[in-house]
């Protein structure tokens, strides 16, 4: 009886070990850990310029200009701190943090921080809204954990209790507030932003170009929901110049947008944000679209195109950079579709990255897998330094170990 348990163990043993060796490789496997880089649609070599790439192009002392906004879940001051000694150390300069602006009356300001590389420098700005969210946050905080604070009685387990606290009431929240007429104040502190970052300034509730100073080169930097953001405030800015069917201030706003040269989208949300979009233009910021995937990305690479037209010089291509990890359940990639009949004017890449490790090929966490750009060394580097067509990504320093998780303090409750 005692040979046959000894037998029966030395079986399952064996057999739990022969297990072990085939699952081993994909406990925690990164099946972008070297990212993937798509041929861009225009049959072109499959380069993007970085960052550096602006700083090297631009007239001796005239600072690369970047607008940098964050996207879903709360974001403390520090996201800023931390956005900039990571894109400081991609580029190998030294940074100096400048002063803290508030825009508008519901908490959002701007923070400006400039990074010198050699002659020239990066002067980016960074947009941090969540304060305007985070009463509707507190509102939910009744659903935590009594051990947390909270009101809630009953058991959770562990990770739906954290994808609760975290992922749900305060990323999700967010989108929530930005699809209704809460989320004006959002939307106006990204108009704000955009028109401030183009030259210009708010005057009687639009941007007013007139007597600014355009950058040399803009850059715009938008995460998560950012993204949705970034076009709703393009489309605004340039429909409300268009309507008052002034040449001169198209003329001016025209300029203004050649200036952009690069798009990075870490986690490109639009296509599934634009199904929110009201189709009667109800919402007084937001422009409207029609019932269409893609649509304000569609309409705002349009509006671009129309206002590159207008200049008689010809410019280079304006380059969108989409990043995604597979897993992400929010990201979408860019397609050529969203082009429309305006393919010469741009340029559109999708970067495949893994933002964290897939357990045994059947999940990564969400949460992570969302969050997880800004902390990806890949992705950072590719901002500051481009892709080279024939060559794989640089290996940067840094790893994936200080997750978003942590820095944001999702879960717990």
């Amino acid at each position: 009886m005692k040979r046959r348990v000894w037998l029966a163990l030395g079986v399952a043993l064996a057999a739990a070990v022969a297990v072990g060796a085939v699952l081993y490789p994909r406990l925690n496997e990164l099946p972008y850990a070297t990212p993937i880089v798509e041929k861009p649609a225009d049959g072109g070599p499959d380069s993007f310029p970085g960052l550096l790439d602006l700083v090297a192009a631009a007239a001796p002392g005239a600072p690369v200009r970047v607008l940098w906004t964050h996207g879903m879940c709360t974001h403390p001051p520090s996201w800023v701190d931390e956005r900039a000694k990571k894109l400081a150390a991609a580029v190998g300069g030294s940074h100096q943090s400048g002063a803290v602006r508030q825009i508008g009356r519901h908490g959002a300001s701007l923070r400006t921080e400039r990074i010198s590389v050699g002659a020239n420098a990066l002067e980016i700005v960074f947009l941090s809204w969540s304060p305007v969210t985070a009463p509707l946050k507190r509102a939910l905080e009744y659903d935590r954990s009594v051990s947390f604070g909270g009101d809630f009685p009953y058991r959770r387990a562990t990770l739906n209790r954290e994808l609760k606290s975290g992922l749900v009431n305060d990323c999700l929240v967010d989108v929530v507030t930005y699809a209704g007429p809460n989320g004006n104040p959002i939307r106006s502190a990204m108009v704000e932003a955009v028109c401030e970052a183009l030259g210009g300034r708010i005057a009687d509730g639009e941007c007013d170009l007139a007597g600014g100073r355009p950058p040399g080169s803009l850059a715009l930097v938008v995460e998560s929901l950012g993204t949705k953001m970034i076009f709703d405030a393009i489309l605004n800015i340039g429909e409300a110049v268009e309507g008052r069917r002034d040449d001169a201030a198209t003329d001016r706003l025209a300029n203004a947008m050649a200036a952009t040269r690069m798009i990075y989208l870490l986690s490109n949300q639009v296509p599934l944000l634009d199904s929110a979009d009201p189709p009667d233009g109800s919402t007084k910021v937001l422009a409207p679209s029609p019932s269409l995937v893609g649509a304000s990305v569609a309409r705002s690479f349009a509006l671009l195109a129309r206002m590159r037209e207008r200049l008689a010089t010809g410019q280079p291509p304006l380059t969108a950079v989409a990043f995604s990890d597979p897993n992400d359940l929010l990201s979408y990639r860019l397609v050529p579709a969203f082009l429309g009949d305006h393919a010469r004017h741009f340029r559109i890449f999708n970067v495949v990255v893994s933002n964290a490790a897939t357990h045994i090929g059947l999940f990564e966490r969400p949460d992570t897998a969302h969050c997880g750009y800004a902390w990806n060394p890949h992705v950072l580097a590719m901002v500051a330094e481009g892709h080279r067509a024939g060559q794989p990504p640089r290996r940067p320093q840094g790893s994936l170990a200080i997750s978003c998780h942590r820095e944001l303090g999702l879960g717990g409750g």
